[in-house]
């Protein structure tokens, strides 16, 4: 099995976290609290959209692409770590993964790349690689770890105004005193406040994310012919 795929998909649910626990603060910081919630609500309640990001943690940088279905919990995307890239969709309970010989050289080594390098492959969504990678591309669960923050730490504040690929936004800074990040919300003006941008910073890591192409289609096909890695991993 990858010995650190798992990571892929857990680095980006707690950088994209940072920015994103909500204040009790009065005034202009309360009414940036409120239309942040709205746009939280609202990108929840989307059936699809498109995530492209960049996240670096650890001197590790991922940049990645993913479509996401929030009704059936399906998917598919890209990306990249270091000089490596891979595909993934998730079908019908299933993560399917096709990395390059970079992408698996350095995941799981020379051995690995040799065998398994512009292959398809698979594990369960009930695996322990499995679940951590379907987080990723399931987009439902993606927001819920997403927008599942601290309630308590955070200050917000209206920051002006700006476009994101030339649509209009409000933009709101936040910062969490306690923890020591924060980073900038865009929102959407209209005519449905989605979160359109999240730029994000800590001690630990910074980048980020991009959301598009709301409630547009989103039909991944399963691929043919994947080696089984839940089975693989059983026989040794």
């Amino acid at each position: 099995m990858p010995k650190r795929l798992p990571w892929l998909a857990a680095a980006l649910v707690a950088a994209g976290s940072l920015t994103l626990a909500c204040s009790g603060a009065a005034g202009a910081a309360q009414s940036a609290k409120q239309l942040l919630q709205q746009a939280i609500t609202a990108t929840e309640s989307a059936q699809s959209f498109t995530l492209v990001g960049t996240v670096t943690e650890s001197k590790q940088t991922i940049s990645f692409r993913v479509s996401s279905d929030t009704t059936n919990g399906q998917g598919e995307g890209s990306l990249s770590i270091k000089k490596g890239t891979a595909e993934m969709r998730l079908v019908a309970g299933t993560v399917y993964l096709k990395g390059d010989a970079k992408f698996w050289t350095e995941e799981s080594g020379k051995s690995a790349a040799s065998e398994l390098a512009g292959r398809w492959v698979s594990t369960s969504v009930n695996s322990t690689t499995g679940k951590q990678l379907a987080t990723f591309v399931n987009g439902s669960e993606f927001l819920k770890e997403l927008f599942n923050s601290n309630q308590n730490n955070s200050v917000f504040a209206f920051a002006g105004t700006a476009k994101v690929d030339g649509q209009p936004a409000t933009v709101i800074t936040g910062h969490d005193k306690k923890n020591t990040t924060g980073g900038k919300v865009y929102v959407a003006k209209s005519p449905t406040p989605y979160v359109l941008r999240l730029v994000f910073h800590s001690s630990s890591g910074s980048g980020s994310l991009n959301f598009s192409g709301y409630n547009q289609p989103v039909n991944p096909v399963a691929p043919t012919g994947a080696i089984n890695l839940d089975t693989l991993g059983a026989s040794g």
